[in-house]
This record gives structure tokens, C-alpha cells and sequence, in this order.
């Protein structure tokens, strides 16, 4: 199998000049660079350019996955639109880093996994994931603290001296219970799995965002200056300004009470609910099995001697497919006479088959290869 990576790129904030479009479209013969994204699909080469160099340069977004188990996301962040306080608490792995030039921030997350990974085709995906960078701008960190999570959870579990296992998590968000498209998107393409998801949503609140409505009613607090002010910044383009105007009109709603804060859990505590959330699910679906199976040896035992002579009428049609579904139900019968303890009887029987067709050179070789002859 060949190899596959894919690179895609998008511009938000402001539109790629036709310069820009030359440039980028130079790297590779087999790209059309638009004004707003860009994508590179190689089999047997590679991207000739430093994909974060690239971001800063060109681009506020990038997707990449490969098919050895690779998948990145970068976002870029104009550095006053963003909280660094609140963002590093979340950088806890390597996976998650940041890397704070003078007038941006480029958030790097990155899963690398070994085994090669759950690979899938990498169009399309961005899309999705780019309404995130707007999330994260409005304070919505949900995303950063599944990924954070999860790399703890798994150091725990493969490499357990490398993590302090009394590390308190990250500030748990709001509405981890309720994910959107984009959140279950990240979640399957970063392989954070439904028991993790679970734990992580356990002590998450929910709250209520503020509706649009809610902010039309907070314009009329605004002067007319200030919404001038706003308009022109409006008609110039400015990045971002319905997050900017967002927080301004949130002055005027007043201090909220401050959320009651729930203590944090260790790292410890959630690898270790993880593993009892697995081990829970595992003894439910063994139950179950033991369920079907008993329900399975019920019937059995009901056309018990309906069986046998099904049996004997199949193998007397001397035919392989006969054959072979008098061993299947010889198989059940097996089944049967170890649950009742009565193993002795069911290879007496089994023995007067044999006899009876002695000649029958494959039923008897079938019989040997089912183990179905006394031990």
C-alpha cells in the first residue's frame, strides 16, 4: 500500500492575495490554491514546507492526517484575541503545544499513533473542524481539555512513570455532555473514545449559552459613538469582530455569579474510572453471552432427541454438506452434555455413529477435527 498524507489549509481572517496563491500554488504542480484554502495530496512524496511556518504565514487553519496514524490540527490566534492564561493549563502533553509569536498564537495539536490508527481519507474534515478556532475564541476550551484528557489517560495506561498520576486535570468545561458536530468530529479523528468522553463529561456543568437575542438587547446600552465606532470597524473587515463586539456587549449584562467550582480530579482518578467503565462494560457483555448461551442450551435441550435423529438422517444422505451440518448440531449437543455434566452419554452416542458409518471416511475425519470423540 502506498503511502498517503494530506494537507489542507484555510484562510479566515483575511483572503490570500493572488501573490499568496502564486506562491503556495508553486509547491506543488497538482494544487489550485483559492483565496481562502489550500490542499496537498501526496502518495510518494512530501509537503516541501514547514506546515507551521506556512499557518503564520498564510493561513489561519490546517488539517493533516497520514495513513501511519498521524493527525494534526493547527489553529492560528491574533495573541489580543486570545486568553494564554486559560489556554496553557490544557497543554499538559507534548500533543498540545503553543507556540506564541509577536503578533499571533499557533495552537499545535498533534496524535501520533503507532499502531497506524483508525486511517481515513482527510477531505472535508477541516470544514468541520475549523468552527473550533471560532470556539476557542469565545472561550469555548472544550476540545483542548478532551485531548488533554485523553493523552493522560492513555500515558497512565502504556506508560505509567511518565505521568505524576496526582495531577489535578485541567478546568473542566461546561457542556461536555452535550457535544457538537464539530466536537464529535475531533473526538473521532483524535481517537478519544466513548468511555473517555464519559469520564470526561461526569462532572462537567451544563450552562446555558447567551442566545443572539439576548445580545440585540444589550445594543441599546451601546452610545451612538460607539456603535459608529463598531459599524466602521464593520465595513474595514476587522477579524473577528462579532467575538469582540460579543464580549462588549457582555459588560453590560452585569457580573454573573461566579460558577460554583468543583474540585479537580487526578489523573489517577480518571485513568482508574476509565478502567472501571471498561471493566463494567466487559462483565455486561459477558453476561450477556452467558444470557444467549443459556437460552441457547435451553432449546437444545428441548429437541434433544429431535436432533439426534436429524442427525443420523443427515449423515445417512452421504452428502458433505449434510456432512457438515450434522457436526454443527453434534457441536450443540456437546455443548449441552458438558452443562449437564453427562459428557459420558453424549461420546456413547457419538460412538455408535462411528460404528454405524465406519466406512465414511470424511464424516469421520470430520468428527475427529470437531473433537467430538471421547478425550
Amino acid at each position: 500500500m502506498s503511502e498517503y498524507q494530506y494537507y489542507e489549509f484555510k484562510a479566515i481572517d483575511k483572503h490570500l492575495s493572488q501573490e499568496d496563491r502564486e506562491e503556495i500554488g508553486s509547491w506543488s504542480s497538482r494544487t489550485n490554491p483559492s483565496s481562502t484554502s489550500a490542499a496537498f495530496t501526496y502518495h510518494y512524496s512530501d509537503f516541501p514546507q514547514r506546515a507551521l511556518a506556512v499557518v503564520e504565514k498564510y493561513f489561519d487553519a490546517m488539517f493533516y492526517i497520514s495513513n501511519w496514524g498521524v493527525v494534526r490540527l493547527i489553529f492560528k490566534f491574533p495573541n489580543h484575541l486570545i486568553n494564554m492564561k486559560r489556554l496553557r493549563p490544557y497543554c499538559m502533553n507534548e500533543e498540545i503545544r503553543l507556540h506564541v509569536k509577536t503578533d499571533v498564537t499557533l495552537l499545535d495539536i498533534e496524535l501520533n499513533n503507532e499502531d497506524g490508527g483508525n486511517w481515513i481519507e482527510g477531505e472535508g474534515w477541516l470544514d468541520s473542524l475549523v468552527t473550533l478556532r471560532e470556539d476557542i475564541l469565545a472561550g469555548d476550551l472544550r476540545c483542548l481539555y478532551l485531548f488533554s484528557i485523553k493523552n493522560s489517560i492513555e500515558t497512565a495506561l502504556y506508560d505509567p512513570d511518565c505521568i505524576d498520576l496526582e495531577r489535578i486535570e485541567p478546568p473542566v468545561p461546561a457542556n461536555l455532555k452535550a457535544l457538537n458536530g464539530a466536537l464529535l468530529d475531533f473526538a473521532q479523528l483524535f481517537e478519544i473514545n466513548q468511555d473517555i468522553l464519559a469520564v470526561a463529561a461526569a462532572t462537567s456543568p451544563s450552562r446555558e449559552e447567551k442566545s443572539d437575542d439576548g445580545y440585540l438587547n444589550c445594543l441599546t446600552h451601546l452610545s451612538d459613538t460607539e456603535k459608529n465606532e463598531w459599524l466602521t470597524r464593520l465595513l474595514k473587515n476587522e477579524p473577528s469582530l462579532p467575538i469582540l463586539l460579543k464580549r462588549r456587549l457582555k459588560e453590560f449584562a452585569g457580573k454573573k455569579k461566579e460558577p460554583v467550582l468543583i474540585k479537580g480530579r487526578t489523573i489517577g482518578q480518571l485513568f482508574r474510572a476509565v478502567q472501571e467503565m471498561k471493566e463494567n462494560r466487559r462483565l455486561e457483555e459477558k453476561r450477556k453471552q452467558e444470557e444467549k448461551k443459556l437460552a441457547k442450551l435451553t432449546k437444545t435441550g428441548q429437541q434433544e432427541e429431535v436432533l439426534w435423529t436429524r442427525v443420523d438422517r443427515l449423515i445417512s444422505e452421504k452428502k458433505t454438506k449434510s456432512y457438515e451440518e450434522a457436526i454443527e448440531i453434534l457441536k450443540d449437543l456437546k455443548e449441552l452434555s458438558i452443562h449437564r455434566k453427562q459428557g459420558n452419554d453424549f461420546y456413547s452416542r457419538v460412538e455408535l455413529i462411528r460404528k454405524k458409518y465406519s466406512r465414511l471416511s470424511g464424516l469421520q475425519w470430520r468428527i475427529k477435527e470437531a473433537g467430538l470423540v471421547r478425550p
